[in-house]
């Protein structure tokens, strides 16, 4: 059917836990900020070109997801047949998003990253449009864009059963999404709110969120919805008056060591979750101090992935363009 049907459940208590459900909303708040971050970053400069633009961002990006990849490949044996090579290459090349057979390959958070780059690519192209029409002219564009590619891709593989897969993650689909982050950082910039009546539009779009994930055919709008509804709380948050407690302390330094935690979670989380779970450990610890040796591993991996891998790549980075300066 194409209505969600609570009493299939296993039990009643799922519909009071439903929107827990909603994790996976995380990606589209990532996709808004990411919009937000580059162009906010790219308001700031004052030497743009896309050249500078794009080796900054490999050389922030591609070091440590290049040192997660081969760890994963190897971890998972894909590099040891035809299959895992061309699993492996087609994540290299950063299109391994582009197919079903591939996309969640190696490590199943890797789709995000793939349709990242190529939102890098299309930000040049987002610039030239902003020329014309302004940044909510951007909107409009892609917008439509992203309604085009909802058409075709219904037409072509149908209804999906599931929100992320290849067809509705394309870059095409998620475009409205960043630029969402990027319209939100051009307000900023001009000490401007983006969405007048935040609470009025938080609540329309929140609503509208839950409502298009129990109806199939709404399901095709569901992650722009989220991107809408994480836009407004973003724009809303940046005008806030927040002050530097130990939870906001927390959140940043989990903010600093995200891209690395991301690389490295889902995984790792799997195989730790699986081992920990064991009789003969269950028998001294608990779910609640399973998860939380696991969460401490976690976010201690990340932060060495940070301060080795990211740093590190940021480091060479910088070396190498200096020197390229110098002999120009």
């Amino acid at each position: 059917g194409w209505f969600r049907n609570f009493n299939a459940a296993p039990t009643q208590a799922f519909a009071v836990f439903y929107p827990i459900s909603f994790g996976w909303s995380g990606v589209a708040l990532f996709f808004v900020l990411s919009g937000f971050c580059i162009h906010f970053s790219f308001l700031r400069s004052r030497d743009f070109s896309t050249g500078r633009f794009l080796w900054r961002r490999f050389w922030r990006i591609v070091p440590t997801y290049l040192v997660a990849l081969i760890a994963f490949a190897l971890l998972t044996r894909r590099l040891f047949h035809t299959d895992g090579i061309v699993q492996f290459v087609t994540h290299l090349l950063f299109i391994h998003n582009v197919s079903d057979n591939t996309f969640f390959g190696i490590n199943p958070a890797f789709w995000s990253i793939a349709t990242e780059i190529q939102l890098y690519l299309l930000f040049p192209l987002l610039l030239i449009i902003r020329r014309s029409i302004r940044m909510k002219g951007c909107l409009f564009v892609t917008f439509a864009v992203g309604m085009l590619w909802r058409v075709v891709a219904v037409s072509f593989w149908g209804l999906p059963d599931h929100i992320i897969t290849a067809a509705f993650c394309s870059p095409f689909m998620t475009w409205f999404d960043w630029t969402l982050g990027a319209y939100v950082a051009e307000c900023f910039a001009q000490s401007r709110v983006a969405f007048k009546h935040r609470q009025m539009w938080l609540m329309i779009f929140l609503s509208a969120f839950v409502l298009s994930t129990l109806y199939k055919p709404l399901t095709t709008v569901t992650f722009s919805l989220a991107a809408v509804v994480s836009a407004v709380i973003l724009d809303w948050l940046l005008f806030a008056d927040i002050r530097k407690t130990t939870v906001v302390r927390v959140m940043s330094f989990i903010g600093t060591v995200s891209y690395s935690l991301y690389l490295w979670h889902q995984p790792l989380l799997s195989r730790m979750f699986g081992r920990l779970s064991r009789p003969s450990i269950r028998q001294h610890l608990n779910t609640t101090a399973i998860v939380g040796i696991i969460a401490i591993i976690l976010v201690g991996i990340a932060y060495f992935s940070y301060r080795v891998f990211e740093c590190g790549g940021i480091y060479v980075g910088n070396i190498l363009s200096n020197r390229q300066r110098r002999r120009q």
